[in-house]
């Protein structure tokens, strides 16, 4: 019966037919009573192959553990294979396994083979707190004439105030559009003011789906993934990217409600649809005021002229970027039940039945 191939252990053709005739041959002895093994030039006679070929092959065997060499001669004979050929199975076996280990580091010299080395490499990942926290402050630092940012958690790095007022200060236009989670910590309303009062634009919207940072439409910072303990984000120079990104940021720009008091948000061009959307499908909701009474023409032509108050502003705006009444109120620092009287207040001022009617109201008169 002829072997099968024995190619997985790195074993030939022409190996296998002579490991097939010293198996045969191990019986035989020689006229003492000693294993007689064949010898190269025996083996060669009967597998019909030059001596020197045989001879390879033999050693080959040898080499594996599958034969053996007597002492002091030229026979060679079979280790049982029911023991030799396991064992070479096994190592070889074992062999594979490191084979397959090496697999990941293969194929990260096989990716950086690949990346471009040079200076002028477009786009990168960088992963982690300190590598992300560094490139959105070297972003900060290299505008020279424009900078927009969506704003939203989770936060790799502090706010840094002064780095960014010190932009400002050299001219660059600042703009950023938050969410209402943005604004939910104590305090982030008002931080939101004291960036306007130093010169950054700002709106206010439901939700964004990334974080991003552009400077000087040359080079952005985005995130590709939203896990507080890994962030992750990509940093492009690539001039497409580069314009792909500012594009999204204009069109939310303009979706966006802007944030009162702040510069450019009396005359801001706003996608009013999109915000009358947004009041439409707010899920925190305030009962209609039975009483409320509609205005007569002379008393809606005086409303109309009377500009809100900055505390109106305020409510107008977070109201419309779907901000609960709960961050409401935390942002504007009174209760509940005041919030909610307000509210009435403002409903029955701009004779109003509920959010979505309010907020077009209020645009109508150009409150917000």
């Amino acid at each position: 019966m002829p072997l099968p191939s024995f190619a997985a252990l790195g074993i030939d053709d022409v190996a296998v037919a002579v490991y097939r005739h010293v198996v045969a041959g191990a019986g035989l002895a020689d006229a003492a009573g000693a294993a007689a093994g064949p010898t190269p030039q025996a083996v060669a006679r009967a597998v019909h192959l030059d001596e020197a070929t045989a001879l390879a092959a033999l050693e080959r065997l040898r080499s594996l553990g599958l034969v053996q060499r007597s002492a002091g001669g030229e026979g060679y004979g079979a280790v049982d294979p029911r023991v030799a050929v396991p064992a070479v199975v096994a190592a070889r076996a074992d062999a594979l396994v490191e084979v397959r280990a090496a697999v990941p580091e293969l194929g990260a010299l096989f990716d950086e083979g690949r990346r471009p080395h040079d200076a002028d490499e477009l786009t990168r990942v960088v992963v982690g707190h300190a590598a992300v926290g560094d490139w959105y402050s070297r972003l900060e630092h290299r505008a020279t004439t424009d900078f927009v940012a969506f704003d939203r958690p989770p936060y790799v790095v502090a706010s840094n105030e002064s780095t960014q007022r010190v932009a400002l200060g050299r001219g660059v236009r600042w703009r950023a559009v938050y969410t209402v989670a943005s604004i939910s910590a104590d305090g982030s309303w008002q931080g939101v003011h004291r960036l306007g009062a130093d010169g950054e634009e700002a709106r206010i919207t439901h939700d964004l789906p990334v974080k991003l940072a552009v400077a000087d439409r040359r080079v952005a910072l985005v995130s590709i993934g939203h896990d507080p303990d890994r962030p992750e984000a990509l940093v492009t120079e690539s001039e497409p990217l580069v314009a792909a990104l500012h594009d999204l940021f204009e069109a939310r720009w303009r979706s966006a409600l802007p944030v009162p008091g702040t510069p450019g948000a009396g005359g801001a061009a706003v996608d009013w649809a999109a915000v009358a959307a947004r009041l439409a499908s707010s899920s925190s909701t305030v009962p209609a005021t039975s009483g409320a009474t509609v205005p007569s023409r002379d008393q809606e032509a005086r409303l109309a002229m009377r500009p809100p108050t900055p505390a109106e502003r305020d409510l107008l705006a977070l109201v419309a970027a779907g901000a609960t009444d709960e961050v409401i109120a935390g942002q504007l620092g009174i209760s509940s039940r005041t919030l909610r009287r307000r509210l009435h207040a403002l409903f029955d001022e701009l004779g109003a039945s509920n959010r979505f009617h309010a907020g077009v109201e209020a645009a109508r008169r150009g409150w917000v």
